[in-house]
């Protein structure tokens, strides 16, 4: 039995860091990839719905309208129609980012947040009489 075969309480220690790192960015990553799907067109929180539009506009704060307003006002349509949909999509994905955050806080499996994996959906085995 070697020295590094003996193990520390530095190393126990380090391993668990690591551990929390990896569980850490698995959690940041289905947040990522659930609000992409929650934005995408036709979905929860596509920007350009009707209704989704319509919220998004009445949360505009009062100096977001007075830009509007202005870009409006002074015959620039493009300018102002590029700040709407900025303003729209900034709206709506930093919603559909707090759906994921709330949907992946409430999963059953913190290996994979529900995403699919050998742990919450063990392969089906086949059993034979042989």
């Amino acid at each position: 039995m070697g020295m590094y075969d003996i193990g520390c309480a530095v190393t126990a220690d380090l391993n668990r860091y690591m551990r929390q790192l990896d569980e850490a960015d698995r959690r940041d990553s289905a947040i990522d990839d659930r609000a992409e799907e929650l934005i995408r067109d036709g979905e929860e929180c596509d920007p350009f719905t009707v209704f989704n539009l319509s919220e998004a506009l009445g949360e505009l704060d009062g100096t977001a309208m007075e830009a509007l307003c202005k870009l409006f006002k002074d015959g620039n349509t493009a300018g102002a129609g590029l700040a709407l949909d900025a303003l729209v999509k900034d709206y709506w994905k930093r919603s559909a980012r707090k759906q994921a955050e709330r949907e992946i806080e409430n999963s059953t499996c913190h290996h994979c947040y529900d995403r699919g994996c050998y742990r919450c959906d063990p392969p089906d085995l086949i059993v034979t009489g042989k």
